[in-house]
């Protein structure tokens, strides 16, 4: 429900937006379902606000949050060949912003995009510095 959302919102976003905004929700999405040990009657809420200049989804679920581990690393799921993880990296690389804060037994993880915005890793260190 949540992809199908943003996709709706596709004719009115960059088309690069729109297809990272689909992409990024999945994760958030699928990390809360998979990850966040969460009771079969649980619920998932997802939020989205967009305006001409930022799109914002956030993803929030009362699951067990994030562990010690780094929420951008990846990991090989046991028994499996299979990477996982992969989820919170994406994010970290594609969204302009995001974030995550866990308050109350919530998590909620967010993300903005921005239609011309220049991610920050993609800034060269000396066009990043003011002169």
């Amino acid at each position: 429900m949540a992809r199908h959302a943003v996709a709706g919102l596709a004719p009115f976003l960059d088309p690069a937006v729109a297809e990272n905004a689909e992409l990024l929700v999945s994760e958030l999405v699928t990390n809360s379902v998979r990850h966040a040990g969460l009771p079969v009657d649980a619920t998932i809420e997802f939020s989205l606000r967009a305006t001409r200049d930022v799109l914002m989804v956030e993803v929030a679920d009362a699951g067990r949050g994030f562990d010690d581990d780094s929420p951008t690393r990846w990991r090989t799921e046991d028994g499996s060949e299979r990477a996982s993880g992969w989820g919170l990296f994406l994010v970290e690389h594609i969204a302009d912003r995001w974030g995550a804060v866990q308050m109350d037994g919530e998590t909620r993880v967010w993300f903005e995009l921005r239609p011309g915005a220049q991610h920050p890793a993609a800034v060269a260190p000396e066009a990043a510095v003011a002169h």
